[in-house]
């Protein structure tokens, strides 16, 4: 860790001093006015640096932690006990290391440990022990790739309603349930002549969703169910629905898709597949303009989960132009980090409808389980299904 100390005629001079020579990282631990005698008030900025480089290091330690002080006529007077008499003709380093420096060294890097956690989840100085025995959760969850604003709340409410008996992975993983239940729904219920509509990003696996709930539909629920494809862009996606029929017995709506908006059959559940997500304005709008008039009971946001959180937030604003009622995510045993499941909750302001497992038409969609998907998130081993 490296600590320096910058005199600018300003607060604001000093801080652009800060971030010029040690870099964003760098966190302020102080800042004060000193007046000398004889002399205008100056600003003192102390800030460290963590994980200083090779480079950066021999950069700070080899200057003068003060600005060098202006040709004055008479000399400085001396200072109180508690300051260092600047020395602008000798490095910082050349200073004698003496017990008061290493203890305020100490001081400090402990403040410095204190700041960033108080900084980075926002909660008061009486809440610091407590942090500190979460730390482990926090680690999971940020390696499970939550998205930043969820775990900051998340562990704020943690360290603030923990009691102080409970073993504290117990506590996270109730909480954690508790926040899961929120954004979860628990019950689906197709009728005949409901229309349902699977949309989202290339390879979120939009087709297989709809073969697998054609199946359950079909094979379970002995419902009458068609399928449909607005895809006009991928080659073969008619055959591909095809292929789910031929297998499943089930009728398909050939092209013209437009077609279905004067259908007047209401003894099926109607499934259907769009192209991928668009990128061009135009085709947005035009795909947008189709599933309106197809007018769907539910539009079904299709996630996969091995798409990054920060990718998620991106990809919402465009899936919201089409108004879904609810979030899929699939590939969920693919997915080493399994963040995106909340992510795309938080980002869409939807509840999750049903996960999935094996690509392809094979397997089964499930009811999200928040206890399960708890433990994935805290890297807790979930027996398989």
């Amino acid at each position: 860790m490296i600590i320096k100390t910058f005199t600018e005629d300003s607060s604001a001079a000093a801080l652009k001093r800060v971030r010029k020579e040690m870099g964003g990282d760098a966190i302020v631990l102080k800042t004060r006015q000193v007046t000398k005698a004889g002399k205008s008030p100056v600003f003192e900025v102390t800030a460290c640096l963590e994980n200083a480089t090779v480079a950066q290091s021999s950069d700070l330690l080899s200057g003068p932690q003060q600005r060098p002080e202006k040709p004055a006529t008479e000399p400085a007077k001396s200072e109180p006990e508690t300051e260092i008499p600047e020395k602008v003709d000798q490095p910082a380093q050349e200073y004698p290391a003496t017990q008061t420096t290493d203890s305020l060294d100490d001081r400090i890097s402990a403040i410095d440990r204190k700041l960033n956690q108080l900084l980075s989840l926002g909660i008061q100085p009486d809440g610091i022990a407590r942090l500190e025995m979460f730390q482990t959760v926090h680690r999971r969850l940020k390696e499970a790739d939550l998205p930043d604003d969820f775990l900051e709340s998340f562990m704020s409410s943690l360290v603030e309603n923990y009691d102080g008996r409970t073993d504290i992975d117990a506590f996270a993983r109730q909480t954690l349930i508790a926040n899961l239940a929120d954004t979860t729904e628990t019950e689906i219920n197709f009728d005949c002549g409901d229309r349902v509509v699977f949309f989202g990003p290339a390879g979120s696996g939009k087709s297989s969703v709809m073969g697998k709930l054609a199946a359950s539909l079909a094979a379970k629920c002995h419902r009458k169910v068609r399928l449909l494809s607005l895809d006009d862009c991928k080659l073969a996606a008619f055959d591909e629905i095809c292929s789910y029929a031929d297998i499943l017995g089930l009728e398909v709506v050939p092209p013209p898709a437009a077609d279905v908006k004067s259908d007047t059959d209401d003894d099926a559940v109607t499934l259907i597949d769009t192209p991928a997500m668009p990128v061009q304005r135009q085709r947005i709008q035009t795909l947008k303009q189709k599933i309106e008039e197809i007018a769907p009971r539910y539009r079904f946001a299709v996630f996969s989960c091995l798409t990054r959180s920060r990718d998620v937030f991106q990809i919402s604003k465009t899936l919201k132009e089409l108004n879904p009622t609810h979030l899929i995510l699939t590939m969920q045993d693919l997915a080493s980090c399994h963040g995106t499941v909340i992510t795309a909750a938080k980002a869409t302001g939807l509840k999750i409808a049903f996960l999935s497992d094996t690509p392809g038409g094979m397997g089964e969609l499930r009811i999200p389980d928040p206890l399960q998907l708890a433990d994935r998130l805290m890297n807790i081993e979930v027996p398989s299904e």
